[in-house]
């Protein structure tokens, strides 16, 4: 009982909604005892109310009285078993949706907060601007917000949640001022019909618009006078006569100082800044890696099994595309994972730090680099353990998704060069290949779409990269065919 205790003080709040306690085998060799001895006293404890059982696969264990005292809960008087700690710690059926984000009472909680409070200010909530790196997670952020007006009545159920990425019309005002306002018919060549925008599809409800930074200032000004008014007009007509009651929230990764109109930033009056993956601390790091490893698990239909040096790689590889990046790491080693459970026939993905790609194992020597990091990490057991029932539902970055089951995709293709009578190190090698390209071509498509333009910055002239842009539109329009979007930062 001293051990379940001690160790149950050592549980943060965040780490044991993903934790959940403390297992017989822990305790077993631990304290040198038998599985079957430590079962005996377990369940005597229980009996006399001394601990809590989380039921599951494995069960688990915590003090009572110390999770009471700790997290300021109170327990029912015979609650001793319970499906999930949330039972406990979130108690009832409507649960606040920020719940779902790693950190929302530790690392996050400033950022919680003020994203409460811009959905809560009457009369209509703040207009809000959310800064940080790709792939940190700023869409979720924006969703969970959305979800939390909903879940505080804010929002009717059904109101619209619109994601408008600025970067589509970026140097076309006009362009841009008939897709967020609409258009009457005659406004221009080719409005043959009226149209409604999006301002007036997102009445009553959000607005999210991504990379707010690549609205030239025409649009800028467009967006805040609507934002003091909540007033605007459709392109073609004189008179701003209509009304619409939207939120914005906008998202950049730039400095909103160095890349926005001052006269649009003095409009928004919450900024929420998005830590990066390597701000976050160790602990919600793990806790992080530990949900994608769920995913993975669920998604697969095994059991991951990691060893330590491979958890401690992952977590030291994300250099620049922070959770999407390493959502797109983990799902690499175990699709070369699960690839070697097919050829020998195992139900369970092991991941060793041997087997690992030579930029994911370098990853070892970029974490802890401080003396608190290598305490943190120096705890980790020999490996960790994920089941296809754990828990997932969290959705750090939608965009980050592969738009494929690679698992399934590696069967079918495995089968199908197996009827051509080909053999298995034959496959093993074309089938290890193909899922590099497939999630290179994801990935990288992904990240240059998000930053590539900021990456020519750095070697190109302003004015010739919009010049080359121009060009672009000018070629689309004369040949009537669309081109791939930064087609410029695409390597030789």
């Amino acid at each position: 009982m001293e051990y379940i205790a001690e160790n149950t003080k050592k549980i943060s709040e965040e780490a044991l909604l993903d934790r959940e306690g403390i297992t017989v085998t822990e305790i077993a060799d631990n304290q040198k005892m038998l599985r079957n001895n430590v079962s005996k006293e377990l369940n005597n404890l229980l009996r006399a109310g001394l601990v809590l059982k989380i039921k599951g696969r494995p069960v688990k264990f915590l003090h009572k009285q110390v999770i009471e005292d700790t997290f300021r809960v109170r327990m029912k008087e015979k609650q001793i078993e319970v499906k999930s700690i949330k039972d406990v710690l979130l108690p009832g059926e409507q649960v606040d949706p920020f719940h779902a984000l790693i950190g929302f009472r530790g690392s996050m909680r400033n950022q919680v907060e003020q994203g409460k409070a811009a959905i809560l200010y009457p009369p209509r909530g703040l207009h809000t601007l959310i800064v940080g790196q790709t792939g940190v997670g700023k869409t979720m952020f924006a969703r969970l917000m959305y979800h939390y007006g909903k879940h505080m009545k804010r929002f009717a159920e059904h109101a619209p949640f619109i994601v408008f990425n600025c970067a589509d019309y970026f140097n076309n005002p006009q362009l841009l001022l008939s897709h967020i306002f609409g258009h009457v018919k005659g406004a221009f060549t080719g409005a043959d019909q009226e149209k409604a925008g999006l301002v007036e599809k997102a009445d009553g409800g959000i607005i999210f618009l991504d990379e707010i930074h690549r609205l030239p200032p025409e649009g800028q000004e467009m967006i805040f006078y609507f934002m003091d008014t909540h007033s605007y007009n459709k392109l073609g007509e004189t008179d701003r006569n209509r009304d619409a009651n939207v939120l914005l929230i906008g998202a950049t990764t730039e400095d909103p100082a160095s890349s926005m109109l001052k006269t649009f930033i003095r409009r928004i009056p919450i900024t929420i800044n998005i830590p990066s993956f390597q701000e976050r601390t160790i602990e919600g790091r793990l806790l992080i890696l530990k949900h994608l490893f769920n995913s993975e698990a669920h998604r697969v239909k095994k059991p991951i099994r990691a060893e330590s040096e491979v958890v401690k790689a992952l977590i030291g590889s994300v250099t620049f595309g922070n959770i999407g990046q390493l959502k797109s790491n983990i799902q690499l080693v175990c699709a070369k994972g699960f690839l070697n459970t097919i050829h020998e026939n195992k139900e369970e993905i092991g991941l060793d730090f041997k087997n690992l790609p030579g930029n994911i194992r370098e990853g070892l020597f970029n974490i802890g680099k401080t003396r608190g990091e290598r305490d943190e990490v120096g705890i980790l057991p020999s490996y960790l353990y994920f089941t296809p029932e754990g828990k997932i539902e969290l959705e750090e970055e939608v965009d980050s998704e592969l738009p494929f089951n690679l698992y399934r995709l590696i069967e079918d293709k495995i089968g199908m060069l197996k009827e051509e009578g080909l053999d298995d190190s034959y496959i093993n090698r074309f089938i290890t290949m193909d899922v590099n390209n497939h999630i290179k071509s994801f990935y990288n498509r992904f990240y240059n779409t998000k930053g590539s333009r900021e990456r020519i910055l750095k070697i190109v002239d302003k004015d010739i990269l919009e010049f080359a842009e121009q060009v672009k539109e000018m070629v689309e329009k004369e040949l009537s065919r669309i081109y791939r979007k930064y087609w410029l930062s695409r390597p030789a």
